[in-house]
């Protein structure tokens, strides 16, 4: 019951039929993705770009309504979300540097 809970928790499901599991979905989102995405929502330059998207050729809005630069996730000016953006991109095994 634990580690269903934990996977509950983490929005892995599993479904049981019979004497057999299956995983019907795994989806992890990591944790700064997440406050980004969220951050875009309560930031008003952002909103101002979303309100024009028309005439922003190299912006778009993802199904989640995440506004994206071309490939680039749009990362609010929040002093918070910047240094743990950085501190992630300084300790991450993979460059940031295209």
């Amino acid at each position: 019951e634990e580690i269903i809970r934990d996977l509950e928790r983490l929005d892995i499901e599993l479904y049981v039929r019979r004497q057999h599991g299956y995983w019907a979905s795994l989806k992890i989102k990591p944790d700064l993705i997440s406050r980004i995405k969220e951050a875009q929502k309560e930031d008003s330059e952002i909103w101002a770009i979303v309100e024009n998207l028309d005439k922003q050729v190299e912006f778009r809005l993802d199904d989640d309504y995440v506004l994206w630069q071309d490939t680039r996730l749009v990362v609010p000016n929040d002093a918070l979300l910047r240094e743990a953006l950085l501190t992630e991109a300084h300790s991450s095994l993979f460059s940031v540097h295209p």
